[in-house]
C-alpha cells in the first residue's frame, strides 16, 4: 500500500512536471517569434533577396479533406557582401508562381543588422507589433497558460493529499 502510494505520487510529480515544460515551451516560442518580429519591425534592414526553392505538404485532415503546408527557402545578400540564407513555413497552398518555380523569385528580406541570420521575406512581417502579438502570442500564450494550469493544478491536488493522507481511502 506504502509502495503504491510512493508511486502514485511520482507519477503525479512527472505528469505535472511535463505540463509545466510543456508549457514553458510553448510560453518560450511565442514570445520568441514576436520578440525577434518586433525588432524586424523596428530595427530591421531590408535587402534584395531571392526564393530558390519552395515545397508544399498535403495531409488528410480529420474531417476528409485536405490540410495544406508550404515552405520555402530564400537567400539574400548584405551590402558587405555576406551571404544569409532562411527558411519560412505556413499554412495552406503555396502561391501558383511560387508551385513549378524554375529559377530564382526575387523578394524583398529584411534582417537584423546586428543578427544578420534573423530575417523574414518583407511581405510576410506583419504591419505592427499587435499584427504579431495576435499572430503569435495570444495562440502561444493560450496553449501555455493551459499546460502551466494543468501542472499547478496536478499539484495542488498532490499538496492537498499530502496535508491530508487519509481523506479520501475507505476503511477496509
Amino acid at each position: 500500500m506504502l509502495k503504491s502510494r510512493f508511486l502514485t505520487k511520482w507519477k503525479t510529480i512527472t505528469v505535472m512536471l511535463v505540463f509545466i515544460g510543456i508549457g514553458s515551451f510553448f510560453l518560450y516560442v511565442g514570445i520568441a517569434n514576436v520578440w525577434d518580429e518586433c525588432e524586424l519591425i523596428h530595427k530591421g534592414e531590408t535587402v534584395g533577396g531571392f526564393i530558390i526553392d519552395a515545397w508544399e505538404d498535403a495531409e488528410e485532415a480529420d474531417s476528409g479533406g485536405v490540410v495544406w503546408s508550404h515552405g520555402a527557402i530564400y537567400t539574400y545578400q548584405l551590402p558587405d557582401g555576406r551571404n544569409f540564407e532562411g527558411e519560412l513555413h505556413g499554412e495552406g497552398r503555396l502561391k501558383p508562381e511560387f508551385r513549378y518555380l524554375s529559377e530564382p523569385y526575387p523578394v524583398e528580406v529584411t534582417y537584423l543588422p546586428t543578427n544578420p541570420g534573423v530575417s523574414r521575406i518583407t511581405k510576410d512581417l506583419p504591419d505592427s507589433i499587435l499584427g504579431s502579438l495576435r499572430k503569435q502570442v495570444f495562440p502561444y500564450g493560450f496553449l501555455s497558460a493551459l499546460f502551466v494550469f494543468l501542472g499547478f493544478y496536478l499539484l495542488w491536488g498532490l499538496m492537498r493529499e499530502l496535508r491530508n493522507p487519509h481523506e479520501n481511502t475507505y476503511a477496509s
